[in-house]
């Protein structure tokens, strides 16, 4: 057994990694610093961070001269902790992830059982949710085994149990902790194996506790060292390559081939199930793109020639790009509620206002973007330009039938306010992304379908607001888009339409006697 008595040095090394992002990345390294019941030695693991977050970490590990080592490629977490391992010359390291915040004392706590029972490893309870409402996350983890000592199943002790049980939890022995926050003897994190060269993305934490026990020694589960976890989804732009790699499924799926092949899993499918479906939901819902996105050309502008305007059009485009059947069949669905939307409605260039939702979807399928991004470019304008025959109920009910459409359509006011201001785009979440590429998509139609040069409307969209188009569309890696959207419009005014100057704004035609009319405001 290590003893914190036995060196002049501070008994332990805190080793800070990110876990899927940067988003809490300053607020949980402030309460590790703040955690000073005992001294400790700290090396703060920085891969991809944005420059803002790095900028703050390495002020505040500076003031208290703690090492910052950055990593500007991609490195796997537990691959970092194990060269930082090599580093540490204390007795213990604990290994923190960058999105939790630690209770003041836990340090302390977690080296009390170390040292008290002997063990290798130590982890706390692990909180989740709402600070004023938190559930337990995990008070240690259980493997099955059948009679040969091959793994069945694991879970996780008092999982979502209310906080009010754990004062009924006690110090025990347990087959493996979360890798969110916990203590480690640094001879044994040293030693060949205990953090694996193959098992760092998947079921690592399971790996690592195996490892342990492998050795002889013993994970035990400390009750009174508090660890919450934060909720870092959705992911913002400035992590969104971090977050992709983290949970890619193909790298995920070959660590838990080599987990298999380090440890006797009786049946992987059933033992890995809710592994992957976590992982699994982590990658679907951060997605960008649709699932067989080739994203050829991505980051080059759309052509004219590219831009479709008809139904069949967008159909034939979307199954060029890969989307699926069942998707392909909703955008059909979406184009024939869109051309009930725009009974007798026409854009300022006199093109059928139709023309102009398909080109904007059309714009959003050449970069592959996810088929509920794209409902929404083809539907809008539904809350703004709908007849008054339509009623808005059902319109909601449509929109909210394409996944994310209806959100993303309501959210467009507000994307048109943070285009009239300028943001940070790495700061935006995905959520807050949506509207922005399909004003992005909006852009592109009305410069490459001619309706600017036609019509002389001005600019939709000003500088700020296509430099952050352009930083955003960059982000999500369809860059391409940006540049779309700053095609130059061109000169060219079109003759009088309908015996009137071209308007600035669409226009709907009096259905009795065919005459221009006002259409609702908006684009």
């Amino acid at each position: 057994m290590a003893s914190a008595a036995s060196t002049t040095r501070p008994p332990f090394t805190v080793v800070v990694s990110p876990r899927e992002g940067h988003l809490a990345a300053v607020e949980s390294l402030v309460s590790v610093l703040a955690d000073d019941v005992l001294p400790f030695e700290l090396i703060y693991l920085d891969i991809m961070s944005p420059p803002d977050v790095a900028a703050a970490v390495r002020r505040l590990c500076a003031g208290r001269g703690f090492e910052v080592i950055r990593f500007d490629d991609w490195t796997p977490p537990a691959a970092a902790r194990k060269l930082a391992a090599q580093r540490v010359r204390t007795p213990y390291v604990v290994f923190v992830d960058n999105d939790v915040i630690v209770e003041r004392s836990c340090f302390a706590r977690l080296l009390a059982c170390a040292e008290e029972t002997g063990a290798g490893l130590v982890g706390g309870l692990y909180l989740e949710g709402p600070p004023e409402a938190p559930v337990i996350h995990m008070a240690g983890g259980e493997i099955a085994r059948d009679e040969a000592g091959a793994m069945l199943s694991e879970h996780h002790v008092y999982g979502k149990a209310p906080v009010a049980e754990a004062g009924a939890l006690v110090r025990r022995q347990v087959d493996y902790m979360e890798g969110h926050a916990f203590l480690l003897r640094t001879d044994l994190a040293r030693s060949p194996g205990v953090i694996s060269d193959d098992v760092l993305l998947a079921a690592e934490h399971i790996d690592i506790s195996l490892a342990v026990r492998a050795l002889g020694q013993e994970v035990w589960f400390e009750p009174d060292a508090r660890i919450f976890l934060k909720v870092l989804f959705p992911p913002r732009l400035g992590d969104l390559d971090f977050f992709a790699r983290r949970w890619d499924p193909a790298r995920c799926d070959l660590d838990l081939e080599a987990f298999c092949r380090r440890w006797p899993v009786a049946a992987p499918e059933r033992f890995f199930e809710g592994l992957r479906g976590f992982h699994g939901r982590r990658w679907a819902q951060a997605r960008v793109c649709h699932p067989t996105a080739r994203r050829e050309r991505a980051d080059q502008p759309m052509t004219a020639a590219e831009l479709a305007q008809s139904r069949t059009g967008l159909r034939e485009q979307a199954a060029a790009h890969g989307y699926e059947a069942a998707h392909i069949r909703a955008i059909e669905a979406a184009c024939d509620y869109a051309t009930l939307l725009c009974d007798g409605l026409y854009r300022a260039d006199g093109r059928p206002f139709l023309n102009h939702l398909i080109g904007t979807a059309s714009a959003l399928v050449r970069y592959e973007l996810r088929h509920d991004v794209v409902l929404a470019g083809l539907l809008h304008s539904a809350y703004t330009h709908q007849p008054p025959w339509f009623d808005p109920a059902e319109i909601s009910r449509i929109l909210a039938s394409g996944g994310a459409t209806d959100d993303i359509v309501r959210a467009i006011p507000a994307a048109k306010a943070r285009l009239a201001t300028g943001d940070c785009a790495g700061t935006l979440t995905l959520e807050e992304t949506w509207p922005l590429l399909v004003e992005a998509a909006n852009e592109t139609d009305m410069l490459l379908s001619g309706e600017y040069r036609a019509s002389g409307r001005p600019p939709e969209i000003g500088s700020h607001g296509l430099d952050l188009l352009a930083e955003a569309t960059r982000l999500v890696g369809a860059g391409g888009l940006g540049l779309s959207a700053r095609t130059p419009r061109g000169e060219g005014h079109q003759t009088a339409l309908l015996g009137q100057e071209p308007p600035f704004h669409s226009f709907r035609l009096d259905a009795r006697h065919r005459r221009l009319g006002p259409a609702t405001a908006g684009k």
